[in-house]
């Protein structure tokens, strides 16, 4: 009698053929299909053979992919003053993500602008002062700076121009000071973004990851680790949709934003200082915040903007488009509907980072 050795090949054969004797009617093996149980069980002896993939547990280079960026989350306390806090709030809790080795930190600008007290506290509890370096209206995002220290995580970061439909991502944002919540989601639309206080974005991130108060700021993080966006804006509970921004909206342009305190590349849009809804046949003002160019101009809450320099505008998003083609300092002729009569508002545009100063600023040469 000879012997064989039973080399590796030999047992992925082995498992292979038996599994099919045991499924194949005409192999003369039992006349039956093959349960999932040995069909596991085949797979798992043929997961060492040559061209077959180990098994690998699922959940693996997610819980990878986080562990590269927590460290890098932090907590943001902020106490405010000016304009800002009528909507915003004096008190605001939200979360941040550090992005370079010299202490600087991306978050939501609705997080920290008007900041008058910035309080940064990482996972492990060290706590430090912050002071605001830039403000980008346009984009939404903002910058904190802390001083570095040895052990400081800095997070990869990424692009969401790859990003797929159904892709998975997370989530990763502050509950208050050391703790930290990880939200895992998938990619669900690529949509525009339009907001009431002068704002769009043609594009921004949407995702079933549901953030929760003290989000706002916090890192959306790719399977590999890598920043993709930062979370800003949520819909109600039941629509579990949540949105994150771009992170390429500012990545190209951080040592700018760092140096000059915003994008001087880029020409700011002229503001207004209104709050706005599309109605039926126009713009509806829902408030106008004190002390704007709109107030001085004298716009009124109710008045339904009609036309902005003689151009008609029925949707907000129109209103938006005619105003941002101008340049800051331009007057805009509004023709407004005010109960009965129409009438001429003319506003000039401003920047709308001098209107929302923070004491925090941190000072440029």
């Amino acid at each position: 009698m000879s012997f064989q050795p039973v080399t590796k090949s030999g047992r992925c054969r082995r498992a292979a053929v038996s599994l099919w004797r045991r499924s194949d009617p005409c192999g003369g093996g039992r006349r039956e299909r093959p349960s999932l149980a040995m069909a596991l069980s085949a797979l798992v002896g043929l997961s060492g053979c040559a061209g077959i993939p180990t098994a690998v547990d699922p959940n693996q280079a997610m819980i990878d992919a986080v562990g590269r960026v927590l460290p890098a989350v932090v907590d943001l306390e902020v106490f405010a003053t000016g304009p800002a806090v009528r909507v915003l709030g004096r008190d605001r809790r939200g979360s941040g993500v550090v992005v370079t080795s010299d202490g600087h930190v991306l978050t939501a600008s609705q997080v920290v602008t008007g900041a008058e007290k910035l309080n940064v506290t990482f996972s492990d509890g060290r706590r430090v002062s912050g002071r605001l370096t830039a403000i980008d209206p346009e984009s939404g995002l903002a910058i904190v700076h802390i001083t570095p220290f040895p052990q400081m995580v800095v997070a990869p970061m990424g692009s969401s121009a790859g990003l797929k439909l159904a892709q998975a991502c997370v989530a990763v944002t502050s509950q208050g000071r050391e703790v930290r919540a990880v939200n895992v989601g998938a990619i669900s639309a690529f949509p525009s973004f339009e907001g009431y206080w002068e704002y769009k974005l043609e594009r921004v991130i949407q995702t079933d990851a549901v953030i929760h108060a003290g989000s706002s700021g916090g890192p959306l993080v790719d399977a590999q680790g890598r920043v993709v966006g930062i979370l800003s804006f949520s819909q109600s509970e039941s629509q579990r949709t949540s949105f994150a921004i771009p992170v390429e909206l500012v990545s190209g342009v951080l040592d700018e934003m760092i140096r000059n305190g915003g994008i001087q590349s880029r020409a700011a849009r002229p503001w207004l200082g209104t709050y706005t809804v599309s109605v039926d046949g126009g713009v509806g003002v829902v408030a106008v915040l004190p002390g704007s160019p709109a107030e001085r101009a004298g716009l009124r809450q109710r008045d339904v903007i009609l036309q902005v320099n003689g151009v008609p505008v029925e949707s907000r998003g129109e209103f938006y488009h005619a105003v941002w083609k101008g340049n800051v300092g331009d007057p805009f002729e509004l023709i407004v509907r005010r109960e009965d009569e129409s009438l001429s508002v003319t506003v000039r545009g401003e920047d709308r980072r001098n209107f929302f100063v923070s004491p925090l600023q941190e000072r440029r040469p």
